[in-house]
């Protein structure tokens, strides 16, 4: 079945893992994706494209106007410095609203029944 056109904005961590199980499993048997454009928005590739990758993925967004977008890490001084990075990029999100004219990047907690959230020592 051929997937309309989206933008499919690439994060970090565990959603990117979840979100690759998810595609392998789920989406790419049933569908044909080739429509989608993929935009890397990890901590790496935004150091090492002077944050380019930021910009095409909002101009791509601004033109298909279906957008996905895992979770990205806003790194701290401290991750800066983990990650090697040139400088601790910022939030995307407020560039991605201005470049889709104020559309809201909106997020929700997954729920599973018996599996309890948070982190406890």
């Amino acid at each position: 079945v051929p997937a309309p056109p989206l933008v499919f904005i690439k994060g970090e961590e565990m959603t990117r893992y979840s979100m690759e199980l998810i595609m392998d499993q789920w989406v790419n048997p049933y569908f044909d994706t080739s429509a989608w454009e993929y935009y890397d928005l990890s901590c790496k590739a935004r150091d090492d494209t002077e944050d380019r990758v930021l910009k095409d993925a909002v101009a791509a967004g601004a033109r298909i106007g279906a957008i996905f977008k895992e979770p990205t890490i806003t790194p701290t001084a401290v991750q800066q410095a983990e990650m090697g990075l040139k400088k601790a990029w910022g939030s995307p999100n407020g560039l991605m609203r201005r470049g889709w004219n104020g559309i809201t990047i909106s997020r929700d907690t997954i729920h599973i029944d018996g599996m309890e959230l948070g982190f406890k020592k």
